[in-house]
């Protein structure tokens, strides 16, 4: 390999939490003089990399295909890969996301005799309940994880429900998300101008994509049960936006509930608002807690499977609330406005506990595994 070549695959750098994860990862490894390579499945960039990384893309889909598609394609995509490794005598390579995965492990069905290390981005289990693509997923995963030379996974409970389902007894780790704090502190200090902070007003606020997974409208139906001076915020976008539109302004809270879709800098809108809430029903090691905790928000998450209660504790760093229940949700909200005090010794200590996922502690543990020869 050379102990300076790094090479990642990944779907693309859109906007999600894992691309995120990879583009932090890539900066400070080139910051710390490693030659490093990305792979593209797919030309769909919303995070930025540094000018010295190579980026290579194995075609020319922009992540707008179909699902069957991009699953068709895998092989392809597989068999492209396998040629560049041989080509450019690749000797390992880290991918992130589940087709990734599945395009670096089938390289080596195909011929490559490259170290695959895989990086799992979510709860496996999940895929039961999605029908036919879910068990299509599980079967890849069955398959195909198992002749991974490392499987990663973020967090110990995305470790436990993979081993539950599968039991794989080839070697696995736990690594969790790193985090730029000096940059996310830099951002959260911008001045917000796309939206105007009322100052008698109170906002909560939520960032990720607008989609089932992440329950918003359970957020939306629990602000009846709040202060009138109480206002939500989300940053992102996904395919149930308007009906949270229309839900908001069906409960006549349409002036309450800001949909301000995605930003470059959502940090800074963080730091100006009064919590960060999260009610998804599934998470892998989400990215925004540890961020709204460097950005001295005080946050209130469900406590889902699996990263919440791994960063959160047990309600230590931020206040943790049942899946779907809306009155536990709306009694722990309560719970910091009501005491300023009692928020900002939550702000405090997550701010400490946000040091232990620092890009710098994080990456040692990703050199370790990658710079294994």
């Amino acid at each position: 390999m050379g102990n300076n070549k790094i090479t990642f695959l990944i779907n693309s750098l859109s906007s999600g939490g894992a691309e995120k994860v990879l583009s932090v990862i890539a900066t400070e490894l080139v910051k710390q003089g490693f030659e490093v390579e990305v792979i593209f499945l797919e030309q769909n960039e919303f995070y930025e990399l540094p000018e010295e990384v190579k980026k290579t893309y194995l075609s020319d889909f922009n992540g707008r295909e179909s699902g069957i598609r991009k699953l068709l394609y895998i092989p392809v995509l597989a068999w492209k890969l396998k040629k560049y490794i041989q080509q450019n005598k690749i000797m390992l390579i880290q991918s992130h996301i589940y087709r990734a995965n599945y395009v670096n492990i089938l390289a080596k069905f195909l011929g490559s005799n490259h170290k695959a290390q895989i990086v799992n981005a979510g709860r496996v289990s999940r895929y039961q309940e999605l029908g036919l693509n879910g068990k299509i997923n599980l079967w890849l995963i069955k398959q195909l994880y198992a002749k991974a030379d490392l499987l990663i996974s973020k967090a110990i409970g995305m470790q436990e429900d993979m081993q539950t389902l599968f039991d794989f007894s080839n070697q696995h780790i736990v690594i969790n998300n790193p985090y730029d704090i000096v940059k996310i502190e830099k951002l959260a200090c911008e001045k917000v101008t796309e939206f105007s902070f009322d100052k008698d007003k109170i906002y909560l606020i939520s960032v990720g994509r607008l989609i089932p997974l992440k329950r918003n409208h359970e957020f939306i139906l629990a602000i009846q049960e709040l202060d009138e001076k109480v206002d939500v915020i989300f940053l992102g976008d996904g395919k149930e936006k308007d009906s949270l539109v229309e839900l908001a302004k069906d409960l006549g809270l349409k002036h309450r509930v800001h949909f301000l879709g995605q930003v470059k800098n959502p940090y800074k809108f963080i730091a100006s608002s009064d919590l960060f809430v999260s009610c998804s029903e599934s998470e892998g090691f989400p990215n925004v807690l540890v961020e709204s905790m460097i950005c001295r928000t005080a946050v209130v998450s469900s406590d889902c499977v699996s990263g919440p209660s791994e960063i959160l504790g047990d309600d230590d760093y931020g206040l943790l609330f049942d899946v779907g229940d809306k009155k536990h949700l709306v009694a722990k909200i309560q719970k910091l406005l009501n005491n300023p005090l009692l928020k900002q010794e939550y702000i405090n200590k997550a701010k400490k506990r946000s040091y232990d996922f620092s890009v710098e502690k994080i990456v040692k543990q990703y050199k370790k595994v990658l710079l294994d020869d």
